[in-house]
């Protein structure tokens, strides 16, 4: 069996005299000094090995100057790998080595003594640092727990890590990109790291629904420009073609044949352009086509128009695409 690493905090749980914490004497008043570890090198029931030397705990202890808290379920060192306070029922200002181990004193607060008056907590785990021999380094914190894991006297039941639950923590290790040998402390700190890169379902699913409504939105408000745009356009070549009919620059049978041209932005300003320059008021006559002495044709506006446009189409069925203005020109050099 591998060993934790001395950086990982390790909870096991050890019973007291008689294999139970002490409760209230009759006067009310919790236990002033409580067991917290063994002397020496002992076995977990699920097969964990540590050792404990209490004289250097102790000085380690007294080195450092500071009270340990006293929780429930190792909730202290647990709940703050995902940055949330445990349960502190007591605080251990002092430590003492004596034959049969270390023990400490506890100043009990108020939710430590309902908890033992409840009797529901009545074993005591330390939490504590160790080396990868399993030997006790320095003191984290204290426990009172349900389900001890030391067989000691009158201690009956396992701690919550077993043989049986190593193959189930090499797959969650795995499952965590860790190596096989990973700790639970080192499982709990992956977690952790991921929990802070993940929201809650509800916000999840808050989020998704106010991007579909703004996607939905965002949809009707293109959907209802592009057809004010549409409304626009279709406007915009009603008014040239009918006032081209008005200054007689087109015929009505022509207009078909302009509007088709002007079934783009770029058509329209090309056909508005070549009405610009296209005199108004002229009418077909019988000399419109008639040669002049250099053997010229020439051609009236409204009919170079049309042919213009028949021309730009034909060119169109061909795969050229001409613009208005260049099948004008096209049209008068070959002199259609």
């Amino acid at each position: 069996m591998s060993h934790r690493s001395a950086t990982q905090t390790d909870p096991i749980t050890t019973g007291v005299i008689a294999g139970e914490l002490a409760a209230l004497d009759a006067s009310g008043n919790p236990p002033a000094w409580i067991k917290v570890a063994p002397l020496g090198r002992v076995t977990t029931r699920d097969g964990r090995s540590y050792a404990f030397d209490p004289a250097s705990l102790v000085a380690r202890f007294e080195a450092d100057g500071i009270s340990i808290p006293v929780d429930l379920d190792h909730s202290v060192p647990r709940k703050a790998m995902f940055g949330e306070a445990g349960t502190v029922v007591g605080w251990v200002p002092e430590l003492q080595a004596r034959a049969d181990g270390l023990w400490a004193r506890v100043d009990w607060l108020d939710a430590g003594k309902q908890t033992l008056s409840a009797r529901t907590h009545r074993f005591v785990s330390p939490t504590f640092h160790h080396d990868d021999a399993g030997n006790a380094t320095w003191l984290h914190s204290v426990a009172l727990v349900p389900a001890p894991a030391l067989a000691m006297p009158a201690v009956a039941s396992a701690g919550p890590t077993t043989q049986k639950d190593q193959p189930m923590l090499k797959k969650i290790a795995a499952a965590l990109g860790l190596t096989e040998t990973a700790d639970e402390g080192s499982c709990l700190s992956a977690i952790a790291s991921l929990k802070t890169d993940t929201v809650s379902k509800a916000i999840h699913e808050q989020t998704l629904a106010n991007l579909a409504a703004a996607t939905t939105a965002r949809d009707a408000a293109e959907a209802k420009i592009a057809e004010l745009g549409a409304e626009a356009h279709k406007k915009a070549v009603e008014e040239l073609l009918d006032s081209a009919l008005q200054k007689k620059k087109i015929t009505p049978a022509q207009r078909g044949e302009y509007a088709l041209l002007c079934a783009t932005a770029s058509g329209l300003e090309q056909v508005r352009a070549l009405l610009e320059k296209t005199p108004a008021n002229l009418q077909a006559s019988a000399l419109d086509d008639r040669e002049t002495p250099s053997g010229e044709v020439t051609i009236s506006s409204a009919t170079l128009a049309a042919k213009a446009v028949a021309y730009q189409k034909k060119m169109a069925a061909d795969g050229v695409f001409l613009s208005t203005a260049d099948a004008v020109m096209a049209v008068k050099e070959r002199k259609q």
